[in-house]
């Protein structure tokens, strides 16, 4: 049955490759149809410190995006179906609907905004709390209205209006939460790309468990353009959230660095780190720190090469009384190749090694992954 199973997605896939196959997609086309495949093998799906449990993943996925352009004026809808289909831990099948729209505008010269609302579906099997044995799809619902108004040739004000939901169809150790925001920045523009902002944003929201809550982040970020070939970016800012109960309030540093140098003309390097501050239901909250390396390189005019490695540290702080301190040290490394078969129709592989070390009993883990992907775009 599993072989059945597999062998119609895949003649699925073929027929669409072989409908498509003369069909091209440009980059100016006002709508543009997708379709893909991909076949993944995890050696550890569940994350498990001992007697792993490996599965091969069947993901096809199909979409059409729209994008239309009138004077100072953009609209971009991208709507889809994403198909994860499992051979052994086939209670674990789902499929997501994620979709964009995007609305950019412009009166004149000086003042443009957009409107934009976008939900995102994933897959998350692995559950660093709970050991979750199910699937856990995590779903982002965004709508933002903003607005940037440059009255002066080098400064400009920012304005933004958000609403965020974070949601999980299984107990996790992240609460499900939506908070609302509103945002106002002053942003110094020194021409060439560069700018420095000063930014305010101020939330209210409500979590699973501990209820209504306060937000408040202030940061100030710079990007700067020193040359066509290297780019790079620094941030700081201070993140403070208050809950209506009391007991659970925390705060803390954020920030983020990195850059982008493009070596030659056909090898590029980014670098980066981050932290951030996140809420948790049996901890509080955590500091999570990323340092992220990646290499690229374009072989030839369709074949490209990359690689990276990330580091992430995770310390959660404020646990509940008996719990003790965590720590968690996670390293993924992974290789890729992707190829340009023609102009509609990429391939692409790719290996990650992940593994995950923590302070807590019975979370450490390593997994393997290996998967190979055909898209197709007309």
């Amino acid at each position: 049955m599993h072989l059945r199973r597999r062998a119609g997605r895949v003649g699925l896939a073929a027929l669409l490759l072989g409908l498509y196959g003369q069909a091209g997609a440009d980059a100016l086309d006002t709508v543009q149809w997708r379709a893909g495949l991909r076949l993944e093998h995890d050696d550890n799906l569940f994350a498990r410190p001992q007697d792993p449990a490996g599965d091969w993943l069947t993901r096809l996925d199909a979409g059409v995006r729209l994008d239309k352009q009138w004077s100072r004026q953009r609209v971009l809808v991208d709507v889809g179906v994403v198909d994860y289909r499992y051979r052994d831990y086939d209670n674990n099948d789902f499929t997501a609907t994620p979709y964009q729209a995007q609305w950019q505008w412009g009166l004149g010269n000086d003042l443009g905004g957009e409107f934009r609302l976008s939900r995102e579906e994933s897959p998350d099997l692995t559950d660093p709390a709970f050991g979750a044995r199910a699937v856990n799809v995590k779903k982002q619902d965004t709508q933002r209205a903003a607005v940037q108004w440059q009255f002066h040739p080098s400064w400009a004000l920012n304005g933004a209006l958000g609403r965020d939901k974070t949601s999980y169809s299984a107990l996790t150790a992240t609460p499900d939460e939506t908070v609302r925001t509103a945002e106002l920045g002053l942003r110094y523009l020194s021409g060439k790309g560069s700018y420095v902002e000063l930014m305010q944003r101020m939330g209210q929201g409500e979590e699973e468990v501990q209820g209504d809550f306060d937000e408040r982040h202030t940061r100030l970020y710079a990007e700067w353009a020193y040359s066509a070939k290297l780019k790079a970016h620094l941030g700081w800012g201070r993140l403070s959230r208050s809950y209506e109960q009391g007991g659970a309030d925390y705060s803390g540093n954020t920030w983020q660095a990195g850059a982008r140098w493009q070596i030659t003309s056909k090898v590029d390097l980014t670098v980066s780190a981050d932290q951030a501050v996140e809420s948790q239901l049996v901890f509080r909250s955590r500091t999570v720190r990323n340092w992220l390396v990646e290499p690229r390189w374009q072989i030839s005019q369709r074949l490209s090469a990359r690689a990276n490695y990330q580091h992430s540290r995770a310390d959660y702080e404020q646990a509940l009384p008996g719990l003790g301190q965590r720590d968690d040290r996670t390293r993924v490394a992974g290789l890729a190749l992707d190829w340009q078969l023609t102009d509609p129709l990429a391939l692409s592989a790719q290996w990650q090694h992940e593994k995950r070390s923590s302070s807590y009993p019975g979370l450490d883990y390593a997994r393997q992954r290996y998967w190979l992907g055909v898209a197709l775009a007309f």
